[in-house]
């Protein structure tokens, strides 16, 4: 098999597989807002406290956005989950939590920041989205 067809495949299985899980709209999450940097997609993840988090900070951003500078380089993000946690609260309502660390590095390979960084998951009229998220 040529390789655009197998690449073909693999983007095909992708998009069709569930991503309507916590552990699929939290990944997604953390790959738009933090890797990316596009606070505009991860919006799209988010409902209650976390949609007004990332509004404000999308509003304060607005003028830096705007100007036509070039696109700094981006510097290398990984992140690898590093707990999980289910709870039930009043009414039946079911949270998700996940605890993730992020390593940041410079252009160079060198480790320049590490964060932790813990979302909160909710189950919304039978969609899974990020409800709240804190950095510490």
């Amino acid at each position: 098999m040529k390789p655009r067809y197998a690449i073909l495949v693999l983007l095909i299985c992708l998009a069709c597989s569930n991503r309507n899980t916590p552990q699929a709209v939290t990944e997604d999450f953390i790959f738009n807002y933090y890797k990316l940097a596009n606070q505009q997609v991860a919006l799209q993840l988010t409902d209650g406290l976390a949609t007004e988090k990332l509004e404000a900070e999308i509003l304060l951003l607005q003028d830096v956005r705007t100007q036509h500078d070039p696109t700094p380089e981006m510097p290398k993000m990984e992140y690898k989950q590093s707990g999980k946690e289910t709870s039930t609260e009043i009414e039946n309502i079911t949270h998700v939590l996940f605890d993730y660390q992020l390593t940041i590095k410079n252009a160079s390979g060198e480790t320049t920041h590490t964060r932790n960084v813990v979302i909160t998951t909710e189950n919304i009229d039978g969609k899974w989205k990020v409800v709240n998220y804190d950095e510490y």
